[in-house]
């Protein structure tokens, strides 16, 4: 069969892939306008990650910077340590050896003398150099003849010449340089230099083993804060996810869900807030549906004393009066329609919808649904036809409610179809011999296992938007230009109670399909 226009994609003897959707979407309405921002927070990394990165990260951070802090503060105290120690040393060796040498040739002589009496500290070495020329005259340990950069400053020589020697600091080594000055303050006379270094390798040495135990403690400090982190960030989130898997069920319908008891805290209070919350809908919910029931079975005997006086004044009426007295008549059958549904709902709700099952003509009840709808049809310009076999096989269903199911699925399409729109309902067989699924995508075809008759209304009207299609069986939604928003929920729950399924197809400005099954 062609497809038409403005209508959704049918491929023959297939169930509309909207039977696996809407299955989802059962008991007490749809949900998936709760269910699409919980898609979106499923995408976004959960309370207790973000709790336990959150903790981990910061913890790292403190102790990170405590161990920069604790590092860089001990280095430069070992630095001024040895610094005050070296000018010290320096201090002392240069007073000491201008107590001994008069000039520079008595300087000379000593130097040998006095570095032999301090050549025991291995770990300091003392040097002395001649003021004249920047020559080694002795020195505690061998580290070469050459001045180093401290030395030379207090040599006092400007430039560098062939007859001034250069300097060199060795590595992993620190100096500190003082003048050998004779004589009282006027007459001063530096007569040498003395040098004092010692080797930075110890403290580097302790700098290395310092870096090893804070990286050892942060790595440690790590993995014991990612535990607790994550522990805590559980213990913190469990309460939430219970709250949220239980605003989900009371989203559902299910107004029967409590939370358990939790620690007296903020989190307790708002535990029993959703307990309340869930008792106070319960009882509104209970106390709507009596007030739906009492309402329609109390209109019901007016309404079938006008349809009685309606009928007996179309047969005496004339010509003339026939047809506003028969228009009147169909609109009071849709009010007992709308009545019927009204009782069908608070029966459902109480758990009482019962069926009286016999064996029917689905082709026949679907064709005397389509009559009794030609009338608004026409009046509204849609054209109104349907495509229904002569040999559709009969099945044990409740002609009286199925008709309310089709009749409710024509009214709403020839409702929301613009005058010079098509609306069609067609009976399909579907499942003779298919024992598998065909097609995984969106918008694939499904078969089901066994067989049944599909019973479809397409029509040409504006389509449907995501959040209408996805809420069509929500108990009281009202889309764009709808009704009382039960004529869908109740038309799923007569067809789940035959043992079918029931779907929506529809896109925006694409016209409508809505489908339902009666299995076999």
């Amino acid at each position: 069969m062609a497809k038409k226009p403005g209508f959704p994609a049918e491929t023959g003897q297939a169930l509309p892939s909207g039977a696996s959707e809407d299955n989802a979407s059962r008991s007490g309405g749809s949900k998936t306008g709760f269910l699409f921002g919980m898609r979106s927070l499923a995408r976004q990394p959960s309370l207790a990650q973000r709790l336990a990165t959150t903790y981990l990260l910061t913890t790292l951070l403190v102790l990170i910077v405590l161990g920069v802090v604790v590092y860089f503060s001990t280095s430069f105290y070992l630095d001024r340590r040895l610094e005050m120690e070296l000018d010290a040393q320096a201090d002392f060796y240069a007073a000491y050896a201008a107590s001994l040498a008069a000039d520079e040739r008595a300087l000379s002589s000593l130097a040998p003398t006095v570095a032999s009496l301090f050549a025991p500290q291995a770990d300091l070495t003392v040097r002395f150099f001649a003021a004249g020329n920047g020559a080694l005259l002795a020195a505690t340990q061998d580290i070469g003849p050459e001045p180093s950069r401290a030395a030379l400053r207090e040599l006092r020589y400007r430039s560098p010449t062939m007859f001034t020697p250069s300097s060199r600091d060795l590595p992993h080594r620190r100096y500190a340089a003082r003048q050998i000055a004779v004589g009282a303050s006027q007459n001063e006379r530096v007569v040498g230099v003395v040098e004092v270094s010692k080797s930075t390798l110890p403290g580097e040495e302790f700098l290395a083993t310092l870096r090893a135990i804070l990286l050892a403690a942060v790595m440690v400090a790590a993995a014991i804060s990612l535990l607790v982190s994550v522990l805590l960030a559980r213990r913190l989130s469990g309460p939430i996810r219970e709250m949220e898997r239980a605003t989900r069920r009371i989203a559902a319908g299910d107004l029967d869900v409590r939370l358990d008891e939790f620690p007296a805290d903020e989190v307790s209070q708002l535990a029993r807030s959703i307990d309340h919350m869930a008792a106070r809908l319960k009882h509104l919910e209970a106390a709507r549906a009596q007030f739906i029931g009492e309402v329609s079975h109390d209109l019901r005997t007016p309404l079938a004393a006008i349809k009685g006086l309606l009928v007996n004044l179309i047969d005496a009426a004339g010509p003339d009066e026939r047809p506003s007295l028969e228009i009147a008549e169909r609109e009071t059958d849709r009010l007992i329609r709308l009545v019927n549904q009204l009782l069908d709902f608070s029966r459902w709700q109480g758990g009482q919808l019962k069926l009286d099952r016999q064996v029917i003509d689905v082709g026949a009840v679907a064709r005397e649904a389509v009559a009794l709808c030609e009338g608004r049809a026409s009046h509204r310009g849609v054209a109104l036809s349907a495509e229904i076999p002569a040999d559709l096989p009969q099945v044990p269903a409740d002609a009286d409610r199925l008709q309310r199911v089709i009749l409710n699925l024509l009214d709403n399409a020839i409702g929301f179809t613009p005058g010079g729109g098509e609306v069609v309902l067609r009976v399909e067989v579907l499942g003779h011999g298919d024992k598998e699924t065909r097609g995984q995508g969106d918008g694939d075809i499904s078969v089901p296992l066994s067989p049944c008759l599909l019973v479809s209304v397409c029509d040409t009207g504006r389509g449907m938007s995501e959040e209408e299609r996805a809420r069509a069986f929500e108990p009281y939604y009202r889309g764009a230009g709808g009704g009382a928003g039960l004529g869908l929920t109740i038309a799923r729950a007569i067809v789940e109670a035959h043992g079918g399924q029931m779907g929506v197809e529809s896109d925006p400005g694409q016209g409508s399909r809505v489908w339902f099954t009666l299995p076999l």
